[in-house]
């Protein structure tokens, strides 16, 4: 160690990085194990630098060991490593390439190969990185069947490689070959599952989440991922399953917990759901992330006056806590008390950030459902001021002119925006704009333009859903329904699940009184894929209606008025069902109930479906006489 005293610690690395090595063709010198007391103190000193992430250091400690110890293959492996750590890729592949040279097949040679096939990989030299992890692999296999424990990296680098590539069967089969070799704990399984998942392609995910957890029954992650999947994939009796095995692992996993909670508000059990949730917000400790995690599974289930409740625990702790006052503002929104929400949401200061322009946007739609236009469209300006041309804040401000009958202006607003946006070629704001210019020219009484625009613009995305649903819905409104209803069957085979498709056809069906049956088929493919949904259980009801099942019809929508909360067109249905049945009182209570409900909509947004509701409560309808709105 005089040398170190003489010279200090940068000196001495300076002097080994200056030191001539061997040759990667020969290493004269290669052998096993540490043949210095130097050697060692200088390695255990960088891997408490690695620890520490300092890298640099840690390069250093392992040239000072390598000076004691220049032939020993582990530590030129090591000293790889670091140096690719530290960013120094040439000099680390170098150093692998030494290691190599001293040792072809033992544990320095695994780590090599497999620091040459990380190194190639990232490069793109794609045929070279995988025929360095086969050696790698291949070293250790060996360990393996010797009795040591081996290290399934390679395996799985190998499987991110052609999981690039498209080649996901292989993939599986390089991940199978590992556990085959070394016992893999599962975690390329895991990877890969995550990796679909991040891709969107849940179903395919599947298999190797599964197998993950049936390779580790102690993996915490892939027991989450696979539960996340199997809610994705609406098998709750699986996710049930996957949560609880969770649980067993972690008894107070706030994530179990919560997924527990949803599920039972999806089953429509409010009291399992608040259990769960309780535990949860215990589980899961102070703060309002908790609260405002059950805040939102409360809001999704459509139970608002839940989330309400939570909102305001959470802004009573956290009064500045943005997220929380935009959930209360949209859960007041659920509840059609407008003017409430838009007071909430202008409390929300601009020192938020994005979520700012959010509680803009949603304040300001609250103003034009209660009427206040004029403070709608300020409310507006001082996020289009710092955003000009933003498509969501355009959109909202030209809904918010048709309400105010200036209908002509907002389609010449959307049409200025969706120029400028084509001219940059911005696909994504071209079909939000698409679509609110569609809607904008049906309520300027120019649904033919609509369809016009709409089947360009499908023309130019026609995969894309939303564009789709928007042609069938406007061909409606141009009084063409059944082109209307080939356009959701177009959609259909580009989704098959799509909910709001399935309830387009079903619902026309039901209006036409033709093809009931297949209606009703495609009314409950559309709540397999969308449980819960408030408006498909309503049209399911009044499809029920139509087939005579009054007993049915008025279940269904009794349920459609829990779900949808104070909508007077779901009571509306729901009391022309009570009177086909004979229950007149209940069918009058309905019906007062659905006056009740407008909230603060302005005359002008209320007015033909109060007239109906006004005809029957008067007695002026005919027995058989349709709802007005839907």
């Amino acid at each position: 160690m005089k040398l170190v005293a003489a010279f200090g610690l940068a000196a001495l690395a300076a002097v080994a990085r200056a030191a001539p090595r061997a040759e990667a063709s020969a290493c004269p010198t290669g052998h096993d194990g540490f043949r210095s007391p130097g050697a060692v103190s200088h390695y255990l000193a960088a891997r408490l630098a690695g620890q520490r992430g300092d890298h640099e250091r840690e390069a250093e400690e392992l040239e000072l060991a390598l000076a004691f110890d220049e032939g020993n293959a582990e530590l030129l492996a090591a000293h790889a490593e670091a140096l690719a750590a530290a960013g120094r890729i040439d000099a680390a592949e170098a150093e692998a390439r030494r290691a190599l040279a001293c040792d072809g097949d033992g544990r320095a040679a695994a780590s090599a190969h497999l620091l040459l096939g990380r190194i190639l990989a990232a490069r793109r030299q794609v045929e070279p990185a995988l025929a360095e992890l086969r050696a790698a692999m291949a070293a250790e296999a060996a360990r393996a069947a010797g009795g040591e424990r081996g290290d399934p990296e390679a395996w799985r680098l190998a499987a991110d490689l052609q999981v690039e590539a498209g080649d996901l069967d292989g993939a599986e089969v390089t991940l199978e070959a590992a556990v085959a070799a070394v016992g893999s704990d599962g975690g390329g399984f895991r990877e890969l599952g995550q990796v679909l998942l991040e891709r969107r392609q849940a179903a395919r995910a599947e298999r190797p989440l599964r197998r993950a957890v049936e390779l580790d029954r102690g993996d915490v992650e892939g027991w989450r991922l696979l539960a996340q999947l199997d809610e994705r994939l609406r098998k709750r009796a699986e996710a049930r399953a996957d949560w609880a095995a969770l649980l067993r692992l972690d008894p107070e996993n706030a994530d179990a917990l919560l997924g527990l909670g949803r599920l039972a508000l999806l089953e429509d059990d409010p009291a399992a759901g608040q259990e769960w949730f309780r535990r949860h917000l215990r589980a899961a400790g102070e703060g309002p992330e908790p609260r405002l995690r059950v805040a939102i599974e409360w809001l999704e289930a459509r139970r608002p006056e839940e989330a309400l409740r939570l909102a305001r625990e959470g802004l009573a702790a956290a009064p500045g806590e943005a997220r929380l006052r935009l959930v209360a503002g949209l859960a007041l929104q659920e509840l059609r008390r407008w003017r409430e929400s838009a007071a909430v949401l202008g409390e929300v200061s601009p020192g938020a950030g994005a979520l700012w322009f959010t509680a803009r946007a949603t304040m300001a739609y609250a103003l034009s459902r209660a009427g206040r236009y004029q403070e709608a469209l300020a409310a507006l300006a001082p996020p289009l001021a710092a955003r000009p041309g933003e498509p969501r804040l355009v959109t909202l401000r030209a809904g918010v002119l048709i309400r105010t009958g200036r209908a002509e202006e907002a389609v010449a607003q959307l049409a200025d925006l969706r120029a400028d946006r084509a001219r940059l070629g911005d696909q994504a704001a071209l079909l939000e704009i698409d679509q609110a210019l569609a809607d904008a020219l049906v309520r300027t009484g120019r649904a033919a333009d609509a369809v016009a625009g709409l089947k360009r613009a499908v023309e130019a995305q026609p995969t894309e859903p939303a564009l789709r649903y928007a042609l069938g819905a406007a061909l409606a409104s141009a009084g063409r329904p059944d082109e209307g209803v080939e356009q959701m069957r177009a959609l259909l085979a580009l989704d098959p699940d799509n909910a709001e498709a399935l309830n387009f056809i079903g619902y026309r069906y039901a209006e036409q009184g033709v093809r009931l049956d297949e209606a009703e088929a495609l009314l409950r493919r559309a709540l397999r894929a969308a449980p819960r949904t408030g408006h498909i259980v309503d049209s399911l009801g009044w499809l029920m209606l139509r087939k005579g099942d009054l007993p049915r019809a008025v279940e269904l929508l009794e349920q459609a008025a829990r779900l949808v909360g104070p909508d007077p067109a779901v009571l509306e249905h729901l009391g022309d069902a009570y009177r086909a049945a004979g229950r007149t009182t209940d069918a009058v209570a309905a019906w007062h109930r659905a006056l009740g409900s407008f909230g603060d909509e302005p005359p002008a947004e209320q007015l033909r479906l109060r007239a109906s509701l006004e005809r029957k409560l008067s007695g002026a309808a005919a027995p058989g006489s349709e709802p007005v709105a839907r």
